[in-house]
């Protein structure tokens, strides 16, 4: 099992709609995913029609059993356990790790949505994750949070996507694959639904699937 954190402590870059495109990419893949909202904010929950659920991560973090029953199975085909404003509380520093070894369903991948801030759950993200994906803009302002996801995150790869053009980062940096900047992507959004399932034969969706199957055969899963 592999573990991916999407992070970056500017907000606004995309890192929500990466990490849900990123979970359909790897199902239409044939990768067995969960994705999994560390989100205070809760907005990849609110994205995905969860929101207000009876269980989320905050509980499991606080000792409560993952099960079967209270993974939610998405329309999309991966599963997912949605957060709640609970997980602005403090939690020990292996909660995450013990909650994705009790997982009671074996995983090809394991991503990771992080808020944009550098709180706890970002800690307790880079201390299981194998990769973490930066999403940067060509601005300063998400170039700044890719350098401190890269100052804190000792003995993990940290690699950036390119949003559009970008000419801040170096190519060596960078994964592969740079995404398509699209309109499409709110269009989908409000469906509920990923824009792989939205426009499945749009430029934008093929883009994702692009830079999905790059950060596979990043993490030896192609």
């Amino acid at each position: 099992m592999k573990i991916i954190s999407i992070a970056n402590p500017a907000g606004g870059v995309g890192k929500t709609t990466l990490a849900h495109c990123l979970a359909v990419a790897f199902t239409e893949f044939g990768k067995k995913t969960l994705l999994i909202d560390l989100d205070p904010a809760g907005a990849l929950t609110f994205r995905l029609g969860f929101e207000n659920p009876r269980t989320s991560i905050a509980d499991f973090l606080n000792g409560s059993k993952v099960t079967d029953s209270n993974l939610v199975t998405t329309s999309e085909r991966f599963d997912f356990i949605p957060a709640d404003s609970r997980l602005v509380a403090n939690f020990s520093a292996d909660a995450l790790s013990k909650v994705i070894s009790e997982l009671p369903k074996s995983y090809d991948v394991v991503i990771l949505d992080l808020p944009g801030s550098l709180s706890q759950p970002l800690s307790m993200a880079l201390s299981v994750s194998q990769l973490v994906i930066v999403p940067v803009r060509n601005n300063l302002h998400s170039l700044r949070g890719y350098l401190q996801i890269k100052s804190i995150s000792a003995g993990v790869e940290v690699k950036a996507l390119a949003i559009g053009a970008n000419h801040l980062i170096t190519a060596a940096e960078l994964i592969d694959e740079p995404l398509l900047e699209s309109n499409e992507l709110e269009a989908a959004a409000a469906t509920k639904v990923s824009i792989l399932t939205h426009g499945k034969e749009s430029e934008s969706a093929e883009s994702f699937r692009n830079v999905g199957y790059s950060i596979l055969e990043k993490l030896g899963l192609e």
